[in-house]
């Protein structure tokens, strides 16, 4: 059995499988993979893999600690992955100072239509100041925004989480920018914000909506410090205005704000020994409590808090307190603790109930188990409370899985493990690989596929983390997407290299996240020794690009599923068979045509003797059979010369070798649920083009995944391909082969590669 802690959003659906798993697996470790990596060789597309040194290495996919996404600095075009431009419109008034005209100070930039006034921070006080803290240090009280008032509470949630987090923080708020004229103050600062896959830059000036001389919106605890309220006005130009705040939430603002992958469960003990030790942030909020209730526990209702770490309190024991609440026993205590920014002065939030520092629990203690506990709650906003106390008093929490690169970043995360990531970025197309979710269970199979193999030996289960995030659109933001997005998770025999249709109606997956039109679908497995299939899918025939992120906590090999582009059948040795040759139609052709002929007249032979002739037969009829640009495609695997011409004594050759094409898609086409038509003969015949990869391994050819869409792109025509469509796919193939193979030493020296050289002859 497995562990899955679902996202809110994603219904728990259980095990599905056949009750265990026990494949022996193979050893191996996590791969990184990404759009931007991408380069191709014989065997299709190949990873470009990072070794714990940070050497570049070419092999499949071993890497003992990868990257995630490479940190990009800051878009100086301001160019959203939407393609909409939010920084073209900033001038210089008459003060010399910057305006932007894109988010004016107008009505319909702002949230409520009360009485505010446009100020610039000079205006409300004498020295304004972005931050006083030094770069590197963790906000101090001062700094932080206030937990009450008009802001954001989402995106003050995931400030409140990232103000112990200096490094990750100064990343989305340069720390360099000032108001000091001599330093380069010019009315524009500028933040950076994670938006699907990359770092974008936001730039606006410092006129900020106010009410009573003070920012009505969020602001500082100290009145002189401006660098929230500037950050939230970005953040609000980014949503295009204060208004849509409104449908954030506090997963999307700390994504925002990190690019970490984000989802929100229920609390639950195994969530918390599984995520709590490593490089994940986790933020508690509180529950809806009675006043007389709350005063006596001292927790703020609906207030974000911040798990920072676990212990466990053994009784009759002299090692007493253990770090991260592991080996239970009976009579032990499982602790959590907990941090707010803002506990203490006017704002509270301290807990004052068991294993608090004035209660008897904590009382009880020897001393040294009691400053063993006090040196862990380093912070002053920390405190300990039973997780049993913890799970009747919360009612959410949202994860933020941190990547290997932004744990690098930041030293505060250096106590946690890091996870090992893997990253691509892909799309669905219709009739190729948008085969949509395991209920289409002939098209399902089409979509990509990723594997996940964890290896054996490793005393615990693998934590296994899978998010799917489709391409959104940020701009005038709502509560959900326009497109629904789900995946699902089979497990396979190790033998196996793709998950196909007839596995599909043979076994139910592992688990799926029904289709949700969310931004992104994130799940937290928790996977024993074995492979794993993940297909990420939209709704059927629904295209569009998609992020997949897959996390791991141990050595685990991830990589795309994917075929070598080959020919099983030797095209020159059928060509060089002598039995194929048929003399008595060989010697009609030479009495009827020249020795060499053209395309037009080898369609005038395929036409002419299709009914009547025993070599022929099948190939061609009245009004129908072979078109003009398919004897062009068939006469150029016999011109080696590229002289347009075939000599007559290969022609019996070429039609033996259509014949077999044929047998082939009759063989595989022609359906009982409806994936193939046929009417009026063979020729007008068509089949479903998410078909056509079982018809290439009929016809005796395999293709990576970008040759297959690139002959869905060229030979299908509404999701359906035909015979004529499919015979030149596979004539493509064989040309592109026969050229590769043919090139002189000279000319494989070059960095021309199989696929690309097939991808040339599919659109010549």
């Amino acid at each position: 059995m497995f562990l899955c802690y679902n996202s809110v959003p994603i219904m728990p659906s259980g095990y599905r499988g056949n009750g265990h798993i026990a494949h022996p697996p193979v050893n191996g470790h996590i791969s990184e993979f990404t759009a931007a990596d991408k380069y191709y060789t014989n065997g299709g597309p190949k990873l470009r893999t990072w070794a714990a040194n940070g050497q570049q290495q070419d092999h499949q996919s071993t890497l003992s600690r990868p990257r995630s996404t490479e940190v990009i600095t800051a878009n100086g075009n301001g160019t959203l992955p939407n393609g909409r431009h939010i920084n073209g419109v900033l001038t210089r008034g008459p003060g010399g100072l910057h305006e932007d005209l894109e988010f004016p100070p107008t009505p319909r930039t702002l949230s409520k239509k009360k009485q505010i006034v446009w100020m610039r921070p000079h205006d409300m006080c004498g020295r304004p100041q972005f931050r006083i803290a030094p770069p590197g240090t963790p906000l101090t009280a001062r700094e932080l925004p206030e937990p009450v008032g008009p802001g954001d509470p989402s995106l003050l949630a995931a400030l409140g989480c990232l103000s112990q987090l200096p490094r990750l923080l100064e990343r989305v708020v340069p720390p360099e920018q000032t108001f000091d004229a001599a330093n380069g103050y010019c009315g524009m600062f500028k933040f950076r914000f994670w938006q699907w896959g990359k770092w974008i830059e936001v730039r606006v000036d410092d006129r900020l909506p106010t009410r009573g001389d003070r920012p009505a919106h969020m602001h500082c605890a100290q009145p002189d410090i401006f660098w929230a309220a500037l950050l939230e006005k970005a953040y609000a130009k980014l949503y295009g205005g204060y208004t849509f705040l409104k449908y954030g939430t506090v997963g999307r603002a700390l994504q925002d704000l990190t690019g970490a992958v984000v989802q929100s469960v229920p609390p639950s003990g195994p969530l918390l020994g599984g995520a709590v030790p490593r490089s994940t942030l986790l933020i508690a909020i509180s529950g809806v409590e009675k006043e007389t209730k709350r005063r006596r526990s001292g927790l703020l209702t609906e207030h974000p808090y911040c798990v920072t770490g676990l212990a466990r309190v053994r009784a009759n024991s002299t090692d007493s307190i253990t770090h991260g609440g592991s080996g239970s026993s009976a009579g032990d205590t499982s602790l959590i603790r907990l941090r707010s920014p803002w506990i203490g002065g006017e704002w509270g939030g301290v807990w004052c109930g068991a294993w608090s520092e004035r209660s008897w629990e904590w009382n009880a203690l020897n001393e040294r188990d009691r400053e063993l506990l006090s040196s862990r709650s380093s912070n002053d906003c920390e405190f300990w409370m039973s997780v049993n106390e913890f799970l009747t008093r919360f009612v959410v929490i949202w994860l933020a899985h941190i990547g290997p690169d932004d744990w690098a970043l930041e030293p505060g995360l250096h106590t946690r493990a890091p996870w090992r990531a893997a990253l691509a970025v892909r799309q669905w197309r219709a009739g190729f690989n948008a085969g949509g979710p395991h209920r289409f269970v002939e098209t399902t199979a089409t979509n990509p596929q990723f594997r996940i193999r964890v290896p054996p030996g490793h005393p615990s289960k693998a934590h296994v983390v899978v998010a799917v995030a489709q391409k959104y659109e940020c701009y005038r933001s709502r509560n959900y997407e326009d497109d629904e997005i789900g995946f699902t998770i089979y497990e396979v025999p190790p033998g196996m290299q793709r998950v196909t249709p007839q596995y599909v109606s043979e076994q139910m997956p592992l688990d799926f996240a029904p289709l949700s039109n969310l931004r992104e679908i994130a799940t937290f497995f928790a996977l024993p020794a074995g492979d794993f299939v993940v297909m990420p899918h939209a709704a059927q025939h629904r295209e569009g690009r998609f992020l997949l992120r897959i996390f791991a906590d141990q050595h685990t090999d991830v990589w795309e599923v994917n075929e070598e582009n080959l020919v099983i059948h030797n095209i020159a040795a059928d060509f060089c068979d002598e039995r194929t040759i048929d003399a008595r139609i060989l010697y009609k052709l030479r009495t009827r045509y020249p020795h060499e002929i053209d395309s037009t007249q080898l369609q005038a032979i395929l036409k002419a003797h299709g009914g009547t002739n025993r070599g022929f037969r099948g190939l061609g009829g009245i009004n129908c059979g072979p078109s003009l640009e398919l004897c062009r495609g068939m006469l150029a695997l016999r011109d080696p010369a590229l002289g347009g011409r075939l000599s007559i004594e290969h022609v019996p050759a070429l039609i033996g070798l259509m014949r077999f094409w044929k047998a082939a898609f009759r063989r595989c086409g022609p359906s009982s649920s409806g994936t193939a038509t046929l009417s009026r003969g063979i020729w007008a015949s068509k089949v479903s083009s998410y078909c056509l990869r079982g018809l290439l391994w009929a016809g005796g050819a395999t293709a990576s995944n970008k040759v297959l869409e690139a002959l869905v792109s060229r030979f299908t025509r509404n999701r359906q391909i035909t015979l004529e469509g499919y015979l030149l796919s596979m004539a493509r193939l064989h040309l592109a082969h026969e050229r590769y193979h043919s090139l002189d030493a000279k000319a494989k020296a070059s960095p021309l590669s199989l696929e690309e050289m097939i991808l040339m002859t599919i659109y010549s």
